[in-house]
């Protein structure tokens, strides 16, 4: 009996050991994917990602975790029924921990309120779509290489490292929530002043409490957070002569210097080469034809346009295919119609599932034989719509890219609906 106790006992610490082992792997891969995707939207410039200092975010670490647990559960399940429970299981943690960091720190650290069908701003559908997708990688591509990279740890460092990681962390969470705590105080200050007794209040409330020594540790959450960016800029800027004082006009000039966030309509990279690589298919009188169909909250020119300009960037920052990246990105949408009105006149299927073949075509037609990347970035971008994934990395980024992009337009476009609407009534 007793030997049968020390076995379970020895099982359930490896079983722990070893789903430790992945919620801080995963952590590690979650920090990669954000922070290299923002370091390329800020021009190349390093954004160290989350709430912590370190290069830790453990949300997907937890999200991981959850999925392969809940898999032990439905693992006899169909494979997009799988899938779905793994989206709604991050989908609730995402959410809660929204919820956690409004509850303690009274600010957001993310806000979908502008995006379709949310849910109090907290999650809304297209991230929950990103949610799945991430969950369907990980299951049928990383997976298997995080348990490899587990087997093949000295046993000594996979006993270790876990308590190792928990030291760190410990005084890695304390010192952010301290930063966060801080940050979210002269938050609230800034928002509680009166527009009548500011030339008073300002030095109470903020010069004597803030010192301006101690305003550049929050340039990372201004920078890391896009959402506390803007809400510290609209409390500070329905003050018009707020930067005359020297406390806030040595404050914004810090600011200012340091965040520089890309745009893709006004910023000073050097577009030469990106242009070149377009000229040939945007001065194409069939491609030009885009312009003049609306998609999402203008017209499917623009919104090729943006993704192949994003894509360059990132092609360019992790030196991979950038001419094909970039022609494909812009015949990934290459189709001349309308879907809202009339969708493909050749095809019974639902648009999402048919354009990119016609897309394809299209661009054959117009430019002639298509390279295997440019052709798997026209045929591959609606994944996981499409049974097969991405085969590079090239297309799978697009496939990414495009997504973001259209989700940001929708919400354009609804948020346009709306305000029209208002004016009309």
């Amino acid at each position: 009996m007793l030997n049968g106790m020390n076995y379970l006992l020895v099982i359930s610490q490896v079983w722990i050991k070893h789903y430790f082992l992945i919620f801080i792997i995963y952590s590690f891969i979650g920090w990669v994917i954000e922070s290299g995707y923002r370091s390329v939207l800020e021009k190349g410039r390093f954004v160290n990602s989350g709430f912590l200092y370190g290069p830790f975010i453990p949300i997907y670490g937890f999200s991981a975790t959850t999925f392969l647990l809940i898999e032990l559960l439905i693992g006899h399940l169909i494979f997009p029924l799988q899938i779905l429970i793994f989206t709604i299981a991050a989908t609730v943690i995402e959410y809660l921990t929204s919820f956690i960091f409004e509850k303690y720190f009274s600010m957001r650290l993310w806000d979908y309120s502008n995006y379709p069908l949310n849910i109090n701003g907290r999650v809304c559908l297209l991230y929950c779509g990103f949610w799945g997708i991430l969950s369907a990688i990980q299951i049928i591509y990383i997976q298997t290489f995080v348990d490899r990279l587990i087997l093949i740890l000295p046993l000594e460092l996979q006993a270790s490292l876990p308590l190792i990681f928990l030291v760190y962390v410990s005084f890695d969470v304390f010192y952010s929530t301290r930063l966060y705590l801080h940050f979210a105080g002269i938050l609230s200050n800034i928002k509680g002043l009166s527009a009548v007794k500011i030339s008073t209040e300002i030095r109470a409330r903020l010069q004597n409490v803030h010192p301006l020594s101690e305003m550049k540790s929050f340039l990372r959450p201004l920078r890391v957070f896009p959402n506390l960016s803007e809400e510290f800029s609209e409390s500070v800027i329905k003050f018009p002569g707020l930067f005359k004082i020297p406390y806030f006009k040595e404050l914004g000039n810090t600011i200012h210097s340091k965040l520089d966030i890309l745009n893709f309509d006004k910023n000073d990279v050097d577009k030469t080469e990106f242009k070149s690589i377009c000229k040939e298919i945007i001065e194409h009188p069939e491609y030009q034809k885009l312009k003049k169909i609306k998609h999402h909250d203008k017209d499917i020119y623009s919104h090729n346009l943006k993704v192949a300009w994003i894509s360059y960037l990132i092609a360019e920052k992790f030196q991979l295919h950038s001419k094909e990246m970039v022609r494909g990105a812009l015949l990934h949408d290459f189709f001349l119609y309308n879907w809202r009105e009339k969708g493909s006149k050749d095809e019974f299927l639902p648009h999402g599932f048919t354009h990119p073949f016609i897309a394809k075509k299209n661009a054959e037609k117009a430019f002639g034989r298509l390279t295997p990347i440019e052709r798997d970035i026209i045929m591959k971008h609606m994944w996981p719509l499409t049974v097969i994934p991405p085969r590079y990395t090239e297309s799978f980024l697009v496939s990414f890219i495009d997504k973001l992009v259209a989700g940001k337009e929708v919400a354009n476009d609804i948020l346009y609906r709306k305000k029209k609407s208002g004016i009309d009534e």
